[in-house]
């Protein structure tokens, strides 16, 4: 590609109206490359000669130029211009104008899930009687499906009760719960300084304040926790020990017994969220085992089958039983027994563990290939369908979150899982959703390459 040749007389034929002015500039300028108005190779007029063509300021053209080489539609060269580099035909880029690619969201591979559970919902509905799926049951579900629930439950570290386990319309039903028993509006809830967006909302719904909890690289620091307890008076933590979303750290054996001596020390509630723990062949001891008699412990089959799979579960302690049985009166009134049903009959054909099994290995694969592209992403314990990805010097959570949305992919904003103002210096890349392992591995190499540039000003320009 030369880099001596004359400007071109690019004019962009229309801007569209809505939204700000730099992005329609680059949309334009994307549009004519794709449509070969303008060659590889072509110098792009001046910033200050087309910002004076198009009545606009010289900080927005500057602004669309270097959104355009975040793109990779062109390239700047310091004293020679602006050119367009068209894109190989080799690898095809995900742009805005097309479908995103969304790793943001965190959802497990679809894959084999789809067949058993087809068959198992099958099997249960060809029953000569439906009648006894059908009638009003306990508020916290049919009593032989948490027998067989908690004992797939339990295991040597920890023992899970029917009597206190509740079956609920996913985690975040369960978490909801979970809060109503312990806080009530305006009362302050000790969480990790990036923590799971679900848990926001419901504290905002419910109108109860977070306060932020230093972390550390197992989760939330001993220390700090104690500092933001008497300093906040908040006498409920909420963690993720496990898998803690969304930085995937997670909690030494050492680390979960000193928190659970501090909500001793500090009476302390915990709302333990465990719903990544199935990542683990052997499930690490939950902070429950440890301190049963103040945990409210929540996991979830959505996490596990797939996302409108809506059923969790709540372990509440004795105290609390009948608490938790009136708001799953007034909440829900029961779980669809078909969906438990289904889970049970999992249960016991060993489809479950054999779904698990896939999941494990998914997540394996598809962790490698997130470590091959960012070598410097933590190594964890267990992979899981997300990663944590700390950036470059001189990126916020905030420019690489518009840059990638530039390149037509979406990542974790610093504003779901932030409490505070923050910034991690780092994001969420979720790894389920892409199709393949091509697709993801295409989508992350756009990443890479967009963080191996300069970051653009993400603040409004005229």
């Amino acid at each position: 590609m030369s880099l001596d040749g004359p400007i071109s007389s690019w004019r962009p034929r229309q801007l569209a109206s809505e939204g700000p002015r730099y992005l329609a500039l680059v949309n334009a300028l994307e549009q004519d490359i794709a449509d070969g108005r303008l060659s590889d190779g072509d110098r792009l007029p001046p910033h200050r000669d087309l910002a004076r063509e198009l009545s606009l300021s010289v900080g927005t053209v500057s602004k669309a130029y270097q959104e355009a080489e975040q793109r990779g539609i062109v390239s700047g060269h310091v004293g020679q211009g602006t050119f367009v580099r068209r894109r190989s035909a080799t690898r095809v880029e995900p742009t805005a104008r097309h479908e995103p690619v969304n790793l943001a969201l965190n959802v497990p591979v679809e894959a084999g899930e789809t067949q058993i559970l087809s068959a198992m919902f099958s099997e249960v509905v060809r029953e000569p009687d439906l009648a006894p799926l059908m009638r009003y049951h306990p508020h916290g579900g049919i009593w032989k499906h948490r027998e067989i629930i908690a004992a797939s439950l339990s295991d040597n570290s920890f023992t899970v009760e029917p009597a206190r386990l509740f079956l609920c319309n996913g985690a975040q039903h369960a978490l909801d719960i979970a809060l109503r028993l312990v806080a009530k509006p305006g009362d302050s809830i000790l969480v990790d300084t990036f923590t799971y967006s679900g848990f926001k909302a419901i504290a905002a719904a419910s109108h109860l304040n977070l306060v932020p909890v230093e972390m550390d690289g197992e989760g939330i620091n001993p220390e700090a926790l104690r500092q933001a307890c008497h300093a906040s008076g908040a006498r409920v933590l909420y963690c993720m020990p496990t898998l803690q979303s969304p930085t995937a750290r997670t909690m030494s054996l050492p680390r979960r017994r000193r928190i659970a001596e501090l909500a001793e020390e500090l009476d302390l509630a915990v709302v333990e969220d465990d719903v990544y723990s199935f990542f683990f062949s052997e499930r690490p001891a939950p902070i429950a085992s440890l301190a049963p008699s103040r945990t409210f412990y929540v996991t979830s089959y959505s996490k596990c089958l797939a996302p409108a799979f809506r059923l969790g579960t709540l372990s509440v302690p004795t105290d609390y039983i009948a608490q938790a049985e009136l708001l799953l009166h007034a909440s829900a009134w029961f779980v669809a027994p078909i969906l438990s049903e289904v889970v049970v009959r999992l249960i016991e054909s060993g489809k479950l563990e054999e779904l698990l099994r896939e999941r494990r290995l998914q997540a394996l694969e598809r962790y490698r290939v997130f470590l091959d592209v960012f070598p410097k992403a933590a190594k964890l314990q267990s992979p899981a369908f997300y990663g944590w990805l700390p950036l470059p010097q001189g990126w916020s959570a905030d420019q690489f979150a518009a840059a990638a949305r530039g390149r037509g992919i979406l990542v974790t904003p610093r504003i779901a899982s932030a409490v505070g103002e923050e910034d991690p210096r780092a994001t969420r890349i979720c790894l389920g959703a892409p199709r393949d392992i091509a697709a993801l591995s295409d989508a992350l190499q756009t990443l890479r390459d967009i963080l191996a540039r300069h970051p653009i000003n993400v603040v409004s320009v005229a």
